[in-house]
């Protein structure tokens, strides 16, 4: 490996160094009605703040017909150039974030080799369940969002995904509140019963201290709320960046929009 120089323009050399994707990651456990339409807003929030967003959706297997991550592993999916406004896009990844995580060679690929494929100052959110989250995160800054809401199996699914993240990958979740609309954040305390529930199991069992990001459902429209938006920039706060250095010999350097699931 080439030894970083040691002379006076060594300094410069930050300067030089173009921004790398950043990764995030939300949990499915099951609870879609508050996990997609809060994964859709934090999309809409980071958007306006400059960022384009690539969300890896480890719920939706690739295939011939839908290509998504797999295809862009094995490069038989070329990317299609990208357009200068940011937006979002959302991707089928359940086979190859199954490949990722089952890469166990030195010199294997890994999720953070794979800036490559975004653009340079862009977002990356994994959606996937805690088991296929936890090899791939584990010992990382990220903290994967994981929502509770008074959805009937919420707390259950919810508390089982928070001791996985926990006790196999070390990774300590944002977990969010999500109230039932319309009902305001500090209005119907007795609302917070799952959330409270979650944090009695989360202290009793796990000896672990919740603190939950409380927020309200997400409105009829797609603009995101100001909580929403603090949300996002508290997650952006611990994105993993990804290793945009390398890239296959293809030629391809960035994931493209067009062909793709859910752009907007």
């Amino acid at each position: 490996m080439l030894e970083r120089p040691s002379n006076q323009a060594a300094g410069l050399l930050d300067l030089a160094v173009t921004p790398s994707p950043k990764l995030m990651a939300m949990v499915a456990h099951g609870d879609e009605q508050a996990e997609l339409p809060l994964l859709l807003r934090l999309c809409a929030a980071l958007v306006g703040f400059g960022y384009p967003v690539v969300v890896l959706d480890g719920t939706v297997r690739e295939s011939t017909d839908n290509p998504g991550l797999e295809q862009l592993l094995d490069y038989s999916h070329a990317p299609d150039a990208l357009s200068d406004a940011p937006s979002w896009s959302v991707i089928p990844a359940a086979w190859g974030l199954q490949s990722l995580a089952h890469k166990q060679a030195p010199h294997s690929q890994t999720l953070t080799d794979t800036g490559w494929m975004f653009p340079h100052e862009s977002v990356v959110i994994v959606y996937s369940t805690a088991q296929s989250l936890v090899p791939l995160l584990t010992g990382s800054s990220v903290r994967p969002v994981l929502t509770v809401s008074t959805a009937k199996a919420s707390l259950l699914t919810s508390y089982l995904a928070l001791k996985r993240l926990l006790l196999k990958g070390r990774l300590e979740p944002t977990i969010v509140n999500v109230l039932p609309a319309p009902h305001a954040v500090s209005s119907q305390p007795g609302i917070q019963t799952a959330s409270n529930g979650l944090r009695d199991y989360a202290k009793y069992f796990l000896d672990y201290e919740v603190n939950a990001f409380t927020i309200p459902a997400p409105g009829a429209d797609d603009r995101p709320s100001a909580s929403t938006e603090r949300l996002a920039l508290g997650l952006l706060e611990n994105a993993m960046p990804l290793d945009a250095a390398w890239a296959p010999a293809s030629g391809a350097a960035h994931l493209g929009s067009a062909r793709l699931v859910g752009r907007h």
